[in-house]
């Protein structure tokens, strides 16, 4: 399948996901504008000034990654509950078209809230946030968002009910956010579990935004360029289909 095609087959699926996603625009808005400033509250009274970056960082982290690993996997749960994802497959789609279509519809929902989060830190917490770095920020939430769309993908591939695939779903989130520290540096881990930390996307997505607001080009391309492997190697898989066929 040429690339141009699976481009126009996800531009048209994006639009038409992302139609019935506004259905819940009340509650998705309610997240968007809620989530950011309660968890921001609730974090900046129990770390010092030096340490506020991170927590925004880990709050924006939980918006662009743990958002988008859940959202994907149970969208693909009540495909598969509704027989729609039966369609999918029977159709000439890729999975991949599939997959970032699906993804997307959420995605302003996701980016929305990161930036309501980017604006509470900037004018209410103390957190300076130079214009200049707004697009390097900009294309930074959309590579770490990228870098989780395998993990989603595979929780909605290999479960086979809505019930299973959100425990599998709300596990994974669990285990991500103990093993990749995206609220406080990973120097704080002992080194067995840095180690396992450095397994995760999350963790990198976290080095990465860090660097970027920090202003520390080089952890930027070190943290960046692990981030596009994630990337690669989601792409390569949700290409290969994984279950794709075998559904």
């Amino acid at each position: 399948m040429s690339l141009g095609r699976s481009l126009r087959q996800t531009v048209i699926a994006t639009r038409m996901l992302l139609k019935e996603s506004t259905r819940e625009l009340g509650l998705l808005l309610g997240f968007t504008v809620l989530f950011p400033i309660g968890i921001l509250f609730f974090l900046n009274v129990q770390v010092p000034a030096a340490e506020r970056v991170q927590v925004l960082v880990g709050t924006i982290m939980m918006e662009m990654s743990l958002l988008n690993v859940n959202a994907l996997a149970q969208s693909m749960g009540q495909d598969k509950e509704r027989k729609i994802f039966d369609l999918w497959v029977s159709l000439p789609v890729s999975p991949v078209v599939y997959t970032v279509s699906t993804a997307m519809s959420f995605l302003p929902f996701s980016l929305a809230s990161a930036f309501v989060t980017l604006a509470v830190a900037d004018m209410g917490f103390g957190v300076a946030l130079p214009l200049v770095l707004m697009p390097e920020l900009i294309a930074g939430l959309l590579l770490v968002w990228l870098s989780t769309l395998g993990i989603g993908f595979l929780i909605g591939a290999y479960g086979r009910t809505p019930r299973q695939i959100n425990t599998y779903a709300q596990l994974v989130g669990i285990l991500l956010t103990f093993f990749a520290p995206v609220f406080y540096p990973v120097s704080i881990l002992p080194p067995v579990l840095q180690g396992v930390a450095y397994l995760w996307p999350l963790t990198w997505g976290s080095v990465f935004l860090v660097g970027i607001l920090h202003g520390d080009g080089l952890t930027v391309l070190r943290a960046g360029a692990v981030l596009a492997g994630f990337v690669l190697l989601w792409f390569v898989l949700i290409a290969r289909g994984v279950r794709w066929r075998q559904v």
